[in-house]
């Protein structure tokens, strides 16, 4: 998994992400999760929801081969039969789950919810809270603990209302006893968050998470080692914020309550309705000020730099496109209305080399490239991944000719320092083109519902596609060469148009040379 996956899905607990890598734009593996658990008495286990916004498309390469009728010679169409032969595979299992079925296990797994008895441990912890506060008052310290249980009992059935009810009593008699700043209160606020964000509440979570990070400050100091993982979560909450599907929700309605964190030096300045953008410069200042403090305690040998600087190239790319699409529907070019709701905004080709996103993602692939060089134990191909990803970077932003010398480049590279052919092939010559940058977690794909690679998936059927790719990595003359049976035709366009609005595919290597013209016949299963 690709070291910057921010905004990974299916964390079942939000608020205990702190020491947690996140991945890309699927939030709704989340929320989907959740829902399930909370009304799992509805569902039967496994069973599937025919829904396709858990769509995902798995590619194997195909070739089409044209064999003649028994007994005939003519090769013209009329005499001939064409057979699709699959050259590349999927995961394979006697019993494939749909992406529906994955998703409602991962959420029975996640929730850890004891059907049995559960109801019981409530009734046991309502009648110490009862006696707790008979023996000793309503601010009886021991209080605190026994409500957080309490609220997180009902949070695991779902009846996050009522969870948060018990957590607010929990904080007011930790803050009576403890004080207003005291991180004993840490537990019951990200506890707040995970209910806040299953009910949906994005900017009542939001508002928690700026007061967490506020108390850490006030606590540790604003430049402290001990701040680093409190800034990484924060960091990591701002581009969820930014990402996620419900932040549609969260930048319309956002009020005037919901402050923004003036110490995060943003632009306060902007409308309440940029308040998406916003979150995208609260978490490039914090990943600024996170490299900052390491440079500054460890040096440029400290490996967590590399990862900072590729988040910190992935908010800016978020910001380059983000802003570049709002221009668009702005002008006109571009109608709300005829959008994929559920489409990023990194899905379109859009973004611009004049735009400040460009420029500043650039400069900290480039820093990372310089911190690799230094280091010790860096592997030549972990220095040429980092070289070219930051070609993708620049073909991304129409900095082709550029972008390709530096391909061009890191493979002769590779090959004279004596890298086997296998590996470069791997790099520069995969069975499929790879869709760039790396570090996105693409709209219908495993990432984004977090499943791994190496679980077999239930299909539903198929749709075969043919592509060119131009040196540039451009996706032209999409073709849907055919579809299995009961396939609908609403799948097939969601198909095409995800592969004509894909931003770049990484051109790819024959013989030692960048392919000018790549033709690509691909057999897409589905899932739901």
């Amino acid at each position: 998994m690709n070291s910057v996956n921010i905004i990974k899905a299916g964390y079942s607990s939000y608020s205990r992400l702190s020491a947690r890598e996140l991945n890309g734009a699927v939030y709704l593996a989340f929320i989907l999760t959740l829902t399930f658990s909370s009304l799992f008495s509805n569902y039967t286990y496994g069973q599937n929801i025919d829904d396709l916004k858990l769509l995902v498309f798995e590619p194997v390469l195909i070739e089409s081969i044209v064999e003649p009728e028994a007994g005939i010679n003519d090769s013209s169409d009329e005499s001939s039969a064409v057979t699709v032969r699959e050259i590349t595979s999927l995961p394979s299992s006697e019993n494939p789950s749909s992406v529906s079925e994955f998703l409602f296990k991962a959420a029975m797994a996640n929730t850890q919810t004891v059907i049995e008895g559960i109801e019981s441990d409530i009734f046991d912890y309502e009648e110490k809270v009862k006696s707790l506060e008979l023996q000793g008052g309503a601010y009886e310290p021991e209080l605190s603990e026994e409500l957080l249980s309490l609220g997180t009992l009902y949070q695991n059935q779902g009846l996050h209302a009522l969870a948060i009810e018990q957590l607010d009593k929990a904080l007011h008699i930790n803050r009576v006893n403890l004080g207003l700043f005291n991180l004993e209160q840490e537990k019951i606020i990200e506890e707040k968050i995970e209910s806040y964000v299953a009910m949906g509440d994005i900017i009542a979570a939001d508002l928690q998470q700026e007061y967490l990070i506020y108390l850490k400050r006030k606590i540790y100091g604003n430049t402290s080692v001990e701040l680093l993982p409190a800034l990484n979560s924060y960091a990591d909450w701002n581009i969820f914020a930014f990402d996620s599907r419900l932040a549609t929700d969260f930048a319309l309605n956002f009020s005037a309550e919901a402050n923004i964190n003036t110490e995060n030096q943003v632009n306060n300045s902007l409308p309440q309705e940029d308040v998406k953008t916003v979150r995208l410069l609260n978490a490039q200042y914090v990943y600024r000020t996170i490299i900052d403090i390491l440079l500054n305690n460890f040096g440029l040998s400290d490996r967590r730099l590399l990862d900072m600087e590729k988040k910190l190239a992935l908010t800016n790319y978020f910001f380059a496109t983000n802003l570049a699409i709002r221009n668009e529907i702005n002008s006109g070019k571009v109608s709300t209305l005829t959008m994929d709701a559920s489409q990023g905004y990194y899905n379109m080709p859009r973004a611009s080399s004049n735009s400040m996103g460009y420029r500043r993602g650039r400069e900290a692939l480039e820093r990372r490239i310089d911190y690799m060089k230094n280091m010790e134990g860096i592997s030549p191909t972990e220095i040429a991944l980092a070289q070219i990803e930051l070609a993708d970077w620049l073909l991304i932003f129409n900095k082709r000719t550029e972008s390709l010398d530096i391909y061009q480049q890191v493979y002769n590279e590779l090959k004279a320092s004596g890298t086997d052919q296998d590996k470069i092939d791997t790099i520069f010559s995969p069975d499929l083109p790879v869709q760039i940058p790396v570090f996105i977690d693409y709209q219908y794909s495993r990432a984004a519902w977090n499943i791994p690679e190496d679980i077999a998936l239930e299909y539903k059927g198929w749709v075969d596609v043919q592509f060119r790719i131009n040196r540039f990595g451009q996706p032209q003359d999409v073709t849907a060469l055919g579809r299995s049976e009961d396939t609908i035709e609403t799948i097939e366009i969601r198909l095409l148009r995800q592969l004509r609005n894909s931003s770049s595919f990484r051109p790819r290597f024959w013989d030692d040379q960048l392919l000018e013209d790549d033709l690509i016949e691909a057999r897409y299963y589905y899932s739901f």
